[in-house]
């Protein structure tokens, strides 16, 4: 029988990994996922979301004087943990007190398919799971390409705030990734991208010397990259993976950053447990308790990043979101710079 907290193995466009629920309300996790043979990531997830809304809501919940919430793991700020629903559960807020779409077995939850190439896109391998949070839905997708790029997604359903339907706010969805790039650890250094003008030096990037909170800046074209320190394709460029992330929606005192600079210390540390557990309900423990420390820009470091995925929901309260919200997706892409064909068996942990 499938347990929560059981690793299941999937492959599928180039790509072999194992997923699971983890019993403590952290979502869908993906582990030791390998393109062609070869180690890209350790692990990754979607632990936690911090949800802040317009401070005249009312209703109760949330409550003032912040009127947010931190879902997923270790909840606080009257949030609430990610609850597996059955996959074919409708979208819809009934099963937060109807419990007969709860899923029993992690199986239940989870769906794990492959896509064909077509005309317009490369093969992929989709993982994707179904949760109940409060009153909304929350459905993670990892999607993984044939071409070796990840797409982390999530979808928000369910329905509105019923203690204030017409009031907007902000949902901050936390990723945590650890890349082992080549099965090679800890040989990585985080960098990031600029693209302040048109000059022939105008784009540059930069190595992060320590653990740190870093933003996004879509006026410099910023993206970042965890590269390694060792491994190299063919024309001996070293091997590295970018992060592109777009966002819907501004920092504020609750989401104060875009990425967070982390390192291993641990699968069973460090995966969002504390964030929020502030008076102001904010992911400051990101910057001050985990990112927190100096990198070996020499030798690499094991690197772990943290990515938020942000949109601002002015709801439609009178009319398309009265009674259900259509499934909203938002996300991010890992890209592959300087792969190129594996042949070799990958180094890795696992």
């Amino acid at each position: 029988m499938a347990n929560f907290g059981d690793p299941h193995w999937v492959s599928g466009a180039g790509w072999s990994l194992a997923w699971r629920l983890p019993p403590s309300g952290s979502g869908l996790e993906i582990w030791w996922a390998d393109f062609h043979g070869r180690r890209v990531m350790w692990r990754g997830s979607a632990p936690i979301a911090i949800v802040p809304y317009h401070h005249d809501c009312g209703g109760g919940y949330p409550k003032p004087p912040e009127f947010t919430f931190k879902d997923g793991l270790d909840p606080h700020c009257d949030g609430a943990p990610y609850t597996p629903l059955k996959h074919w559960a409708a979208n819809s807020g009934k099963w937060r007190t109807d419990h007969s779409m709860d899923a029993a077995l992690d199986t239940e939850a989870v769906v794990a398919t492959t896509e064909a190439s077509d005309d317009f896109h490369p093969a992929r391998l989709v993982i994707s799971a179904k949760f109940q949070c409060g009153w909304y839905q929350y459905v993670y997708s990892w999607e993984f390409g044939a071409d070796g790029v990840i797409h982390p997604h999530v979808a928000l359903g369910g329905e509105l705030n019923p203690n204030c339907r017409s009031s907007a706010h902000v949902h901050h969805i936390y990723f945590r990734v650890d890349l082992d790039i080549d099965g090679l650890y800890p040989n990585d250094v985080f960098e990031v991208f600029d693209h302040p003008d048109f000059s022939a030096s105008g784009d540059t990037w930069t190595v992060i010397t320590a653990q740190q909170k870093l933003l996004a800046e879509p006026g410099r074209a910023r993206k970042f990259r965890v590269r390694n320190t060792k491994s190299k394709n063919s024309a001996s460029e070293l091997k590295g993976y970018e992060i592109e992330l777009p966002q819907l929606a501004g920092r504020d005192k609750h989401g104060t950053g875009d990425v967070w600079v982390t390192i291993y210390r641990g699968d069973g540390v460090q995966q969002g447990e504390g964030v929020g557990a502030n008076p102001e309900c904010s992911d400051r423990e990101l910057e001050t308790v985990y990112a927190v420390g100096p990198l070996d820009t020499a030798n690499g470091s094991d690197i772990v990043f943290w990515a938020v995925v942000r949109a601002h929901h002015e709801p439609r309260y009178q009319s398309e979101e009265a009674v259900v919200l259509p499934y909203h997706y938002e996300g991010f892409s890992i890209t592959p710079r300087s792969f190129e064909v594996f042949r070799e068996r990958p180094h890795g942990r696992g």
